[in-house]
């Protein structure tokens, strides 16, 4: 049993080597991504097509909406599934109802009717608790990271055997 579980948790240091890392880089790169859109993006009021809440079987609720805009030029520009946190989605969603339906938002022009529109737009009342969230997230990576590699080694170095004594 003890040898059971020593071997998973072996295992499981080297999933926290390689995971953590990866996490605390995508955590990053989309905390990068969105100081980049708040610099350089455009500001405009977007009217809230519709929101969308995804239950997972094993408990997690995610909330995403659909929203368009008209840009400087008069263009309507439109983009789904932009993610929100629990607390936005508390403000804008009562009694399975959309309460409010416009929000500020900033995007990126160039890049706002590409694929991945989504990426490139963000609600700034939810900016704030986004930008933490990021910021707990790189920390936890790194945190797993450094327990990972430590354990790691520590089950993964040979280690010296003690030699009995010979007898001469």
């Amino acid at each position: 049993m003890v040898g059971w579980l020593l071997g998973k948790l072996k295992w499981l240091t080297v999933l926290c080597a390689i995971g953590g890392p990866i996490l605390a880089f995508a955590c990053w790169q989309d905390g990068h991504r969105r100081r980049d859109v708040m610099a350089m993006g455009i500001e405009s009021e977007a009217t809230i097509d519709s929101a969308t809440r995804v239950k997972r079987r094993r408990g997690g609720t995610n909330y995403k909406l659909d929203l368009s805009w008209m840009d400087r030029g008069g263009l309507r520009r439109k983009v789904e599934g932009v993610s929100i946190s629990h607390a936005l989605a508390g403000q804008i969603i009562v009694d399975n109802q959309l309460a409010i339906d416009s929000l500020p938002i900033k995007y990126i022009a160039g890049e706002a009717g590409s694929l991945n529109a989504g990426d490139n737009v963000i609600i700034l009342d939810d900016t704030a608790h986004q930008e933490r969230t990021d910021r707990e997230l790189v920390y936890a990576g790194l945190g797993a990271g450094v327990v990972g590699l430590i354990g790691a080694a520590l089950f993964f170095l040979p280690r010296r055997r003690r030699r009995d004594a010979v007898a001469a």
